[in-house]
Formats: structure tokens, sequence, C-alpha cells
């Protein structure tokens, strides 16, 4: 009896705490998904084995970040046809942002997950950073217009840098093998960047294709909510 005695005020607190409106609020993570694989083409997410996206995530294209309960889920990530790419476990912490890029490595494909930070640069400047994910590029370095000095520095297949403060001019980019002067790829003017905003430049593709395929940048705009 004394159990019992014990349990009745708690479960009238209980019952006055939802009485009064107010609610107990899941912890939250989020996630989005990026394909940069040609070889895989377009690709689905199941989370929890429940398809996440009505519509494929078509290649060189993204997905807005989803919510999800911070809690380990397992994540698969699946061709249009349903053959299984990956699949993970992983442990979504609350209030953390994750982003999984999916692409080639010598006609292999992977998966690579980032924990965002989105710290926001202040004044006339965004954040960039490089990730290549070219399936065939050697090491790269990546320069600015005529500008010789090197904002990127020997990144090979999967490497990934940090967020550098950059200036939001118009400007093109080129890509060199590394220690080399002469660009093996130089992209057009890029003019799309906005103060405060990030953005990802990933090296893409394959060094002697002329199609969708073909070698070049494939930079993501994001704002720290889509």
């Amino acid at each position: 009896m004394k159990k019992l005695f014990y349990a009745i005020p708690t479960f009238i607190a209980l019952v006055l705490f939802a009485c009064n409106g107010n609610e107990v609020k899941d912890s939250i993570s989020k996630i989005r998904f990026i394909n940069a694989s040609s070889i895989s083409g377009d690709i689905n997410v199941f989370i929890d084995y429940n398809k996440v996206f009505a519509t494929d995530i078509v290649y060189l294209s993204f997905s807005l970040f989803t919510e999800h309960i911070a809690t380990t889920h397992t994540i698969q990530i699946k061709t249009a046809s349903g053959s299984l790419i990956k699949e993970m476990a992983l442990d979504m912490v609350e209030n953390k942002t994750y982003s999984i890029f999916v692409y080639d490595s010598m006609n292999t494909t992977r998966v690579k997950l980032i924990e965002e930070n989105f710290s926001v640069a202040q004044g006339s400047y965004c954040k960039l950073r490089f990730l290549h994910l070219s399936n065939n590029a050697p090491a790269t370095d990546v320069t600015q217009g005529t500008d010789t000095n090197i904002l990127f520095s020997n990144y090979s297949n999967g490497d990934l840098s940090d967020y550098t403060i950059f200036p939001i001019d118009s400007v093109y980019f080129n890509a060199h093998n590394t220690g080399i002067a002469s660009p093996y790829y130089t992209q057009p003017r890029y003019n799309k960047f906005k103060a405060g905003n990030f953005y990802t430049m990933c090296l893409k593709g394959n060094q002697g294709s002329t199609g969708i395929d073909s070698l070049g940048f494939f930079i993501i705009e994001n704002n720290a909510t889509y």
C-alpha cells in the first residue's frame, strides 16, 4: 500500500501538467543527402526502413534538411531501382546537423558523412569549402581567377576542407594537379555568392568524359536552414 500511496501524487502531478497545456517536445536532429554519384544515378533514402523522399534525388542535386528524433537511426541509401548502396547506423545527436554525400571513387560508389557547423561569417562575406568528389581526377589544388595563391591545397578523392571566409565577388575557379601551375580545369565565372551563406564546392565527374558526368565544379548553396 505504501507504494500506491506514493505513486498517486506523482500521477496527479502528471495529469495536471498535461491539463495545463504543457507538452513534452522531442529532441530533434537534421540531415540532408547530396547525390554526386554518376555511377548510381538517381537515389533515395530510407530511415528506419521508411522511404524519406517522394521523388528520387537525381545526380548533381541534393535534398533539403529533414528533421528526425535524436536517437540512433538505420539509414539506407538505395538506387532508384532499389539496389542497396549503403546501410549504416547513425547516432543523430540533439541539435546536430548532418550531410551525407554519395560519390564515386575509382568507379566505386562511396558515402561520406559530415557533421555540419554553421557559424555565420559577418559583413559582406560568405563561407566556402572544397570537397574532392571526382571519380578519377588527381590530387588537386584550387585557385581563383588569375590569383596564383592556392585556396585549397592537395585534396584527393573524398577529402574535405574546413570552411574559409570568402568575399562575395564574382569569380571563377581553377583546378590544378597538385604543384602544377597550369590548371587542368577552369570553371565558368560564379556570381551567386550571398553574404552569410555557406557554399560547398565539389569537384565532380570524370576526366575525359563529355557527358553529364564530365569533370567540373558543383557548388551547393546553403543558408543553414535548407
